[in-house]
């Protein structure tokens, strides 16, 4: 009875989609979509009247513990989707790493994680989508139905169409994960080493370089030894989990140990990977132990990320994800030590994509490896222009791609050059995208210098805790 319910309410949120879809359809509006919270580094600062509202999109209607499927409207966050299929023993092939991640925002971002070496970005799980077209029009598109707008989806970033349902492919669900740890001296053994390892189809694998000389390949699998010694990353006493590999790494040239699968799979969560340590340095708090334990209900990501659209300070950071051929990682590596000097730099190994041509994975290679690129930037408005765009003509040069859902500062011509244009202008014509929805690269694209402001960010904060 509660999935026939959740059912015709879905059917009564999409009718209201439609709704306003058609009206702006009509009007010839090009629109935005207004979701709710975000885990771009963009600041929205969308018109509220020019947006489609579908922030009620929250719902899990099926678990299907048969067929192995979930079926999940779009703002249905990691963490819940987690909870719901784990009862059932199974769980998405491709979870990222941010508990707050949705469900739409992985499918159109391009969100990845240590599975992916195997699977691939989050949308290639996705069987089908139930979509609203850019006229109010309803449409399911799979790989039989619709292809072109199947594949076109993924990583339009809501340019193509609204997503309204998204059906996900399953897998086993181990209770705990058996993590080993292989120290590693260069990014070029680490891809070597994640290359090897991927023979023996594990279920995770990434990489931390910690420097230009230290790092080290994780490796997972489910765990059957119960006697390996536990850890945890989500309570406010367990250490963030990069010191914690650092650490490891250090001291055991082969070390294993069982985590729980949710402490797993948004290990990141605390301190969001490592960028949390440059709140410390805002608030000049000292960055230890204690300190960690002392304020850690403010370094979990949705926290972190609220703070930071509050407070716009996301122009003082390079963050990017950058997907590269296996055979330019190191030179990539080497480029950004010389250039900027930022560390630790985060490695995960990803399938080739062949079909969704605006994925970044979607590259001439057998192998892919992103790059995880966050740090402080030191410079004035202009510089950081420069900066990004010289880190986007970089990547291009190595026959990578960028993952969109970052700061982008491409001019148009130059951001044509990655992409298809004319396909993507034909997709969007076919599927009556291009009156009422807004294209990809103007909602990529930051046009415009944030007026940053600490206090705002606080407010954010409170303002979410019921506390304004």
């Amino acid at each position: 009875m509660e999935m026939k319910t959740k059912h015709r309410q879905h059917k009564q949120k999409v009718s209201a989609v439609q709704r306003q879809m058609t009206a702006f359809y009509k009007a010839k509006q090009q629109v935005r979509m207004y979701h709710g919270e975000s885990n771009s580094t963009r600041v929205s600062d969308a018109d509220r009247q020019k947006t489609v509202d579908v922030s009620s999109l929250t719902d899990i209607l099926e678990v299907n513990s048969d067929e192995r499927y979930v079926l999940v409207e779009p703002n249905v966050p990691l963490d819940a989707l987690i909870q719901a299929t784990i009862p059932f023993g199974l769980m998405p092939a491709v979870v990222s790493e941010f508990p707050g991640i949705t469900i739409g925002g992985a499918v159109q971002g391009g969100a990845a994680e240590s599975s992916s070496y195997a699977w691939g970005c989050l949308h290639e799980i996705a069987l089908e989508y139930e979509v609203v077209l850019g006229n109010g029009a309803v449409v399911t598109a799979s790989n039989k139905n619709h292809p072109d707008l199947y594949h076109g989806l993924a990583c339009s970033y809501g340019s193509l169409g609204v997503l309204t349902l998204i059906k996900l492919q399953l897998v086993d669900a181990p209770k705990f994960v058996e993590l080993a740890y292989v120290p590693v001296k260069s990014a070029a053994e680490a891809s070597r080493v994640m290359t090897l390892v991927a023979k023996n189809k594990p279920l995770f694998i990434d990489a931390i370089m910690f420097g230009k000389e230290e790092g080290v390949v994780m490796i997972g699998n489910k765990a059957n030894d119960l006697t390996l010694p536990l850890a945890r990353f989500s309570q406010a006493r367990d250490e963030w989990f990069y010191l914690h590999a650092q650490n490891v790494a250090s001291k055991h040239s082969n070390y294993k140990e069982r985590i729980p699968l949710q402490d797993y799979l948004f290990r990141y969560d605390r301190g969001a990977f490592w960028m949390g340590k440059h709140g410390y340095k805002l608030f000049h708090i000292p960055f230890n132990r204690f300190t960690r334990y002392w304020f850690s209900s403010f370094m979990k990501t949705r926290t972190l990320y609220r703070f930071l659209h509050g407070a716009h300070l996301s122009q003082q950071f390079i963050i990017q994800d950058l997907c590269l051929p296996k055979a330019s990682v190191q030179e990539f590596v080497d480029y950004v030590d010389s250039r900027f000097g930022i560390e630790p730099l985060w490695l995960c190994p990803l399938k080739t994509d062949k079909e969704a041509w605006l994925a970044p994975n979607y590259l001439k290679s057998e192998s892919v490896i992103n790059v995880g690129l966050w740090g402080a930037f030191h410079g004035d408005y202009d510089a950081f222009i420069d900066t990004n765009r010289e880190i986007e003509n970089k990547v291009h040069s190595l026959g990578g791609r960028k993952v969109l859902y970052a700061h982008c500062y491409y001019e148009e011509a130059n951001f044509w050059k990655v992409y298809d244009h004319e396909r993507y202008l034909a997709i969007r014509k076919k599927y009556k995208a291009d009156d009422s929805l807004k294209n990809i690269y103007d909602k990529v694209t930051v046009k415009k210098k944030y007026k940053a402001s600490v206090i705002k960010g606080w407010m954010a904060i409170l303002k979410d805790a019921g506390l304004q």
